[in-house]
């Protein structure tokens, strides 16, 4: 008991250093405005303290042989725990502002400027020296603004220039267009899925043979609207009456159906949902549960299939390479004639099964004012 409750109170520790972890940071946005309380007042020191980082990273999605589109990330971050001001004086906590917004005019920047390059050719130039260079030209440019700032700022009666720059300060944040990501899928989906299916005759394959239940699974494959379906089925039933086909079938024997269809269709998205009206090729086999493999018996037929498939998503993984969807989805079909010899019939198949399509995620950088 004690282990116990030594360990969970470790774990409560662990998840409140962590959530203070998370506080002790501010990242700058469009219209943040920081507060005497994101500071620590120091009276011993004369100088103001804003631990202010710019962190970027970047990746290069390759788009044709040679050539890639640049993927950047950047943001400014306020560090709470150490950012300090020498006393409540408001010029301070401007003064602090102003370095906030331009660490957050800096990120706007650096995406900005990677953005321009566009898509880059390892041929003329080397991706990452064109992307280290567009960031270095953001880094000096505002670094250079900062020291003339401070250079500014420092002189008495200096409330002018404290206007001047909020003023300066909010037209290079509002003159940037920001920078965002938009992902999509691929054109090519591989999808996998599992589950039950039941398949239902007529004619005279009714008459032969029950109704069949078993397992339903296989792969498709999807290129921007189309979906190609390689679906397998396994299915146990009975004889009804005895036949004589390869050799003797006695009443109420144990058989196997198996079926394999071929199809094309047509997506259909609307929300989470997906319509795929198919059609294709079906294969159609009996055979005794019981066999060796000196056993001819076997019941035979290839067949038109048409059907309707209904997909459901319920959930998706993302990460900067892959996207991956799951989903429900009750596939029905039928075939005008199974086409068996002697023991054909219309024949119903109803699928219910749960799966995921991935796809290689495509990402590209957009401009917005």
């Amino acid at each position: 008991m004690l282990k116990k409750f030594t360990l969970l109170t470790c774990c409560l520790f662990l998840i409140f250093d962590f959530s203070v972890a998370q506080s002790d940071t501010i990242r700058w946005h469009p219209g943040i405005t920081l507060k005497f309380s994101d500071f620590s007042i120091d009276h011993s020191s004369k100088h103001l303290f804003a631990d202010v980082i710019v962190h970027y990273d970047y990746t290069l999605q390759p788009t044709k042989p040679g050539k890639y589109l640049p993927i950047i990330h950047a943001y400014a971050l306020l560090n709470r725990k150490t950012a300090t001001l020498p006393d409540s004086n408001v010029n301070a906590l401007r003064y602090a502002r102003l370095l906030f917004d331009l660490s957050g005019y800096q990120s706007k920047l650096i995406k900005s400027k990677v953005f321009e390059l566009g898509e880059l050719n390892e041929r003329n130039t080397p991706a990452k020296t064109a992307i280290d260079n567009a960031i270095s030209q953001a880094n000096n440019e505002v670094s250079q603004l900062k020291k003339n700032m401070t250079g500014q700022l420092s002189e008495p009666d200096n409330e002018q220039a404290f206007a001047e720059w909020e003023s300066k300060v909010a037209d290079l944040l509002r003159n940037t267009p920001e920078i965002t990501e938009e992902r999509s899928p691929g054109k090519l989906q591989l999808g996998l899925f599992l589950g039950a299916t039941r398949s239902i005759f007529t004619g005279k394959t009714s008459d032969y043979f029950t109704d069949a239940t078993g397992l339903n699974f296989g792969f498709n494959v999807g290129v921007k609207r189309s979906r190609f379906v390689l679906d397998l089925n396994l299915d146990f039933n009975k004889t009804k009456q005895e036949l004589e086909n390869r050799g003797y079938w006695s009443p109420r024997m144990k058989t196997h159906f198996a079926s394999i269809e071929i199809t094309y269709g047509v997506k259909l998205p609307e929300n989470k949902w997906l319509a795929v009206p198919f059609a294709g090729f079906s294969v159609n086999e009996f055979t005794p549960a019981k066999s060796d493999k000196d056993d001819k018996r076997r019941l035979d037929g290839y067949s038109p299939v048409v059907g309707l498939e209904i997909n459901r998503y319920f959930g998706s993984r993302h990460d900067p390479y892959e996207n991956v969807s799951f989903f429900y989805k009750c596939r029905a079909s039928i075939n005008p004639s199974n086409l068996i010899k002697d023991y054909g019939g219309t024949q119903f198949n109803l699928k219910l099964a749960i799966g995921f399509d991935t796809s290689k995620a495509k990402t590209k950088l957009v401009k917005k004012m």
